[in-house]
């Protein structure tokens, strides 16, 4: 155990709880939906890890460790299927949780039954012993078992939102709100925590003798308490908005083959009637423009194109751009000013996609095409 430290405690009890509190106001808002409980469970299990490590320090202050033994608050097993089933409803519009569902939370159920048995309280204390408690092998597997079931579950968490990202492009031309980017950085920072967690304790064990766990205990857990905060008011801010999940649903529409007019219709429109200006443009507007259904337009312009909607779209946008930056009545406009005005949302979308397309950034191109026009006039001359 760590040494007691009054400070690196309060701070733990302070965010962690905070992040109980985020949790709460999740599942007290009017509108209700899957997201928002598997948000406030996943919050309350980091929370619960990080109080339980700021109760041991506050118990082992006053000689009470025996007590703590019996109100173990650790539950690992609940981490996994609540990452993964928070990601599968902030993404699926579709989804709803079943009888079936149910299955994932059974291993929760039995470590919370773990925590009450001998298995644990001997096998914990063990650690601390020399020889070890025949018990602590049956902890420590129950402790891989839980940081391997969070890996799992980890790995599927990302497939879902690759998957979510791929089909956003695949609607939209612009994705600012709605990539879930943000989900990412603590998917991963949760999933390496504990690998990383488990891995440094066990090397402190039996390299340094638990000579450095002074030195990382309590920050370590800082750390999860603050991070957990953060996801936590993440969160709530972004059930606040109105999610873009995909519809997992088939189409009821017949398979489609290449089909050119369809082709040379969505590209006249896009040429004549520039809705590619809009910066609100999605799938479902162009169809409608084009008078065909979303599947068919995808489909062409996965096909005739070799580009998903994201592309296609945002390459029209390029190409305005490129031509109203020859125009001399643009000339006191900001780059970002005519990035606007060509339908783009944001800076880092326009230097990303414009870099992608050219190979230079905005500010590169402008200033090779002012080198070229300069030459150009002096050949004349």
């Amino acid at each position: 155990m760590s040494a007691p430290n009054p400070i690196l405690t309060t701070i733990i009890f302070v965010f962690a709880l905070q992040a109980i509190i985020l949790g709460g106001m999740l599942l007290s808002k009017r509108q209700q939906n899957p997201s928002h409980i598997f948000l406030s469970l996943l919050i309350f299990f980091f929370a619960l890890m990080a109080l339980n490590i700021a109760l041991v320090n506050v118990l082992r202050s006053h000689n009470m460790m025996d007590t703590f033994r019996y109100v173990q608050l650790e539950l690992l097993f609940g981490i996994g299927p609540a990452l993964y089933f928070y990601t599968k409803s902030v993404t699926d519009r579709d989804f709803r949780f079943s009888k079936k569902d149910y299955i994932h939370f059974v291993p929760l159920l039995l470590e919370f039954i773990f925590y009450r048995t001998a298995f644990y309280r001997l096998g914990a204390d063990g650690l601390y012993q020399t020889p070890h408690h025949p018990y602590t092998n049956i902890y420590l597997v129950e402790q891989w078992l839980g940081i391997l079931s969070i890996t799992i579950y980890t790995i599927i968490s990302l497939l879902v939102l690759y998957r979510y990202q791929t089909w956003l492009k695949q609607h939209f031309s612009n994705l600012e709100n709605k990539s879930l980017n943000w989900l990412k950085a603590p998917i991963l920072i949760y999933s390496a925590f504990w690998i990383g967690w488990m891995i440094l304790t066990e090397i402190d064990r039996f390299v340094f003798d638990r000579e450095l766990r002074e030195s990382y205990f309590l920050p370590t857990f800082v750390g999860l308490a603050i991070v957990t905060y953060w996801i936590g008011f993440k969160g709530y801010l972004r059930s606040r908005t109105k999610t873009s999940g995909y519809l997992t649903k088939k189409s009821t529409s017949e398979e489609l083959n290449q089909n050119l007019e369809w082709a040379k219709k969505i590209e006249s429109t896009m040429i004549n009637e520039r809705p590619y200006l809009d910066s609100e443009l999605d799938l479902a507007k162009l169809s409608e423009l084009v008078d065909l259904n979303p599947k068919q337009v995808s489909q062409t312009i996965n096909r005739s194109f070799s580009k998903n909607f994201y592309e296609f779209v945002n390459g029209y946008r390029i190409e305005e751009f490129k031509r109203r930056t020859t125009l001399p009545e643009n000339k006191k406009l900001t780059l970002l000013g005519l990035a606007y005005e060509c339908g783009f949302k944001s800076k880092s979308t326009f230097n990303d996609v414009f870099k992608k397309t050219t190979g230079k950034t905005p500010s590169q191109f402008v200033e090779q095409e002012k080198k070229k026009s300069e030459k150009k006039h002096s050949v004349a001359r």
